[in-house]
């Protein structure tokens, strides 16, 4: 009997142990990366020398669950003398992004690239995952509640700084591309077109060039969107319990781009980055004509 306690009593520890291990490292997936706009403000990170670029949005640009395409992007060849500065932060819609701009426009960038929208189509695509969002003095259609905002953000970056401005469009919601989450995203994809070409400023195709990734691969009928979080839940404890990587889990559920039907594995984040690295090299190319 004393056995059979004395097991039960290990078997009680490890669980907790387990379940500590599990909170604590779930947290490091909210943790703000080293190179978040507060951190430029107070710790006076920016580089002599070195262009600033502010790459601004949620998930994606935060890069803790989806890949970080933003220290890809500083990795690469042509963007040796620029900084980059990561202001993204899971979860944010564009009314979260237009909240906290200030911090942004306070470091002065020479660069903004956004990339923001997939919380808000949410809505539609995946209330599940929706976070309630209030479009006050009065409800707008969650499309134009969108693009007024978005448009406000490329209003601010160009009135208070001198940055050249990139807007990235959206990535696909699932890998089967005549879904009805995909045709959503095609709509948010139109409104950033729109916003870029009214505000003069660059339209950076990631969503086209991965649906050409799929069509190029014969799998434009891929896995959708999940209609829960199961796939979402379960890629959080294996890369934050038990450190599997991204490009791991999103083979192990069936996808060629993405981790769990929104997130990005290794493949779609570098077109993301070498989509950055292609708008800086033409911008300096500008530049200097």
């Amino acid at each position: 009997m004393e056995l059979l306690y004395g097991v039960s009593a290990v078997f009680l520890l490890v669980m907790l142990a387990g379940i500590g291990l599990f909170h604590k490292r779930k947290r490091r997936m909210n943790e703000l990366t080293a190179t978040n706009p507060e951190a430029f403000l107070q710790d006076g990170l920016r580089q002599e020398g070195k262009r600033l670029v502010a790459v601004i949005g949620g998930d994606f640009v935060h890069g803790t669950i989806s890949y970080n395409f933003v220290e890809d992007a500083a990795r690469r060849k042509d963007c040796q003398h620029y900084q980059f500065m990561n202001a993204g932060i899971n979860g944010s819609t564009v009314r979260d992004v237009l909240a906290r701009l200030d911090a942004v426009i306070m470091a002065q960038p020479e660069a903004a690239i956004i990339l923001v929208g997939m919380n808000d189509a949410a809505v539609k695509i995946a209330p599940y995952m929706a976070k309630k969002q209030n479009h006050e003095p009065k409800e707008l259609p969650p499309l134009i509640a969108y693009e007024q905002d978005l448009a406000r953000i490329v209003s601010r970056l160009k009135t208070e700084t001198s940055a050249r401005i990139a807007l990235l469009s959206l990535p696909i919601a699932g890998e089967n591309l005549f879904s009805k989450a995909n045709r959503e995203i095609d709509q948010y994809n139109e409104v950033i077109k729109k916003v870029a070409e009214t505000n003069n400023v660059s339209y950076l195709p990631l969503n086209e060039k991965l649906k050409a990734h799929l069509k190029g691969k014969r799998h434009t009928r891929g896995r959708p969107l999940p209609e829960d979080l199961k796939l979402y839940k379960k890629a959080v404890v294996q890369h934050f319990v038990y450190g599997h990587s991204l490009d791991r889990i999103s083979r192990g559920n069936g996808y060629l781009l993405l981790t769990d039907g929104i997130h990005l594995n290794s493949i779609a984040g570098m077109k993301a980055a070498r989509q950055i690295e292609l708008f800086l090299k033409k911008s300096e190319l500008k530049a200097t004509q």
